[in-house]
C-alpha cells in the first residue's frame, strides 16, 4: 500500500492573504473527495489512513488540506469552522471544481460539516470518521485515554497551561519525526516513531495501525504526517480543543446533504454516546457503529472508498 501522492504539498493564496495548503492523492483525474484531518495531523493523513490501490482501483481524487496553523496553512485569526468553510470553498473554486465529496476525520468532522451546512450546491456527501461531535455548555464527559483526558481538562479549566503542554509536545515530535522544518527521518527514525505511537494506542487501534503502516511508504507518509502537524508549533492543537467547547456557528440539523458516519463501539478518544448523539441530529445519516476503536472505519477501506466514488454527481 504505497501512498499515491500525486502532488504533496502546494498552496493557494486566500483572499486576505492566508495560505491554504493542500495535497493530491489517488487517481489524478477521479472523482475529488476533500479530506479534512484531525487533531495533531496534517493533508498527509491521506497518505497513510487509505488504501492507494483501492483510490486507483476506484478511481477517487483525494484532495487532503492542511487545516488553519497546521502544516502549510496559516492560522485564522478568528477560526471558526464557518470561517474554514469559506476557505474551503475558495479552494474547490481554485482548483475548479464544482462538485466534490467531504471526508472529516476526528476533529476534522465539524469543519467537514460545516462546508456541508454552507455550501449544499457544492457538497454531494460528507462521511465522518470516529469524528468530534458538538459539545453542549456543561455537558460533562470524558474519553477513556487517561492523556486525552488530561488534555480536555486543561482546555475547560487551564488554557493557558495546555497552550504550553501543546508546545512541548509539538518540539518533541517534531524532533522525533524529522524535524519541524520538513526535514525527512530515516528508517531507524520512522520505526521508533511508529513503535511509539503504537505502544499508545488500545490493542483494536493498535492492529488497524499495524495494518495501515505496512510497507515503508505508508510508513514514510505517517512520518510526513507528524512532522507536519508540528511544523508550526503546538498552537493549533490548544485552540482545536478549545474550539469544539464553543459553539460551532451552525446546527447538525443544518446539513441537508447526506452524512456517512463511521464510529468505533470502544473508541477511547471519542466516546460512542457523543457520536450517537450527532447522529441523531443530523437529518440525512447512515450511520455506522462498527466494532473497534478510533480507527475503526479504516479497517473497512474497500466499502469506504467504494461509497465516495459512488457518490451522486
Amino acid at each position: 500500500m504505497s501512498t499515491a501522492a500525486t502532488s504533496a504539498a502546494q498552496t493557494i493564496t486566500l483572499d486576505d492573504g492566508r495560505r491554504m495548503g493542500f495535497a493530491v492523492f489517488g487517481d489524478p483525474g477521479g472523482r475529488p473527495c476533500l479530506v479534512v484531518h484531525g487533531f495533531s495531523s496534517s493533508r498527509w493523513v491521506a497518505g497513510w489512513a487509505f488504501s492507494a490501490a483501492l483510490l486507483r482501483r476506484h478511481r477517487v481524487r483525494l484532495i487532503a488540506v492542511d487545516r488553519p496553523g497546521y502544516g502549510l496553512s496559516t492560522a485564522h485569526p478568528a477560526g471558526r469552522f464557518t470561517d474554514w468553510a469559506h476557505d474551503a470553498s475558495a479552494l474547490a473554486a481554485r482548483l475548479g471544481l464544482d462538485r466534490l465529496a467531504v471526508v472529516g476525520v476526528s476533529m476534522g468532522a465539524a469543519s467537514a460539516l460545516a462546508l456541508a451546512a454552507a455550501r449544499p450546491d457544492l457538497v454531494t456527501g460528507t462521511t465522518i470518521l470516529g469524528g468530534m461531535p458538538p459539545v453542549s455548555p456543561g455537558e460533562r464527559w470524558a474519553p477513556d485515554s487517561r492523556g486525552d483526558a488530561l488534555y480536555w481538562r486543561l482546555a475547560r479549566h487551564a488554557p493557558w497551561l495546555l497552550r504550553r503542554l501543546c508546545q512541548a509536545t509539538a518540539a518533541t515530535t517534531a524532533a522525533m519525526s524529522g524535524g519541524s522544518t520538513g526535514g525527512s527521518a530515516g528508517d531507524d527514525r520512522v520505526d521508533a516513531l511508529v513503535r511509539r505511537v503504537e505502544r499508545g494506542l488500545s490493542p483494536a487501534d493498535a492492529q488497524v495501525f499495524r495494518e495501515l503502516l505496512a510497507d515503508a511508504g505508508t510508513r514514510s507518509a505517517f512520518a510526513a504526517d507528524v512532522r507536519e502537524s508540528c511544523r508550526q508549533g503546538g498552537a493549533a492543537m490548544a485552540e482545536d480543543l478549545r474550539r469544539h467547547l464553543r459553539p460551532w456557528g451552525f446546527e447538525p440539523a443544518d446539513v441537508a446533504v447526506p452524512v456517512r458516519l463511521w464510529h468505533g463501539t470502544e473508541d477511547p478518544k471519542v466516546p460512542v454516546a457523543l457520536a450517537r448523539g450527532l447522529a441523531r441530529r443530523l437529518p440525512r445519516v447512515d450511520a455506522r457503529f462498527v466494532p473497534g476503536g478510533h480507527f475503526a472505519a479504516f479497517a473497512h477501506q474497500d466499502e469506504l472508498v467504494s461509497a465516495l466514488a459512488t457518490e451522486p454527481a
